[in-house]
């Protein structure tokens, strides 16, 4: 049971803009998707995701979310539940070839695992 890579790091905020600004402004990084809520930037490892914190989403405002690349996800699935973690999402197709189990952490992060 091994995670291959961090896919993503997501940071959830109300002002978009400002954020956005940072980092494809004064850093540089290019911009892989955009829409009115969420800004998808692509380095050489894992994406940069900021989601607008709104409506239902808003107390995430200041938060953090990653999700983490594995080789087998029922095997990690599986794993998550003995050790009696807060499964939000269980094994859920999201591609093709492609399924996401997400766990909410004691912290209150929400860490998304994928895999087929």
């Amino acid at each position: 049971m091994n995670a291959t890579q961090i896919s993503y790091v997501a940071l959830w905020s109300k002002d978009l803009d400002a954020n956005r600004a940072i980092f494809a402004n004064i850093l540089g990084i290019p911009i892989a998707y955009e829409d009115e809520n969420v800004v998808v930037f692509q380095t050489e490892g894992a994406q940069l995701v900021l989601q607008r914190a709104i409506d239902a989403d808003a107390d995430l405002d200041g938060t953090i979310q990653f999700g983490i690349s594995v080789d087998n996800l029922d095997q990690v699935t599986e794993a998550l539940k003995a050790n009696h973690l807060t499964i939000e999402i269980d094994r859920e197709e999201i591609t093709q070839n492609q399924r996401v189990t997400i766990v909410r952490l004691g912290s209150g992060q929400a860490v998304e695992f994928t895999g087929e």
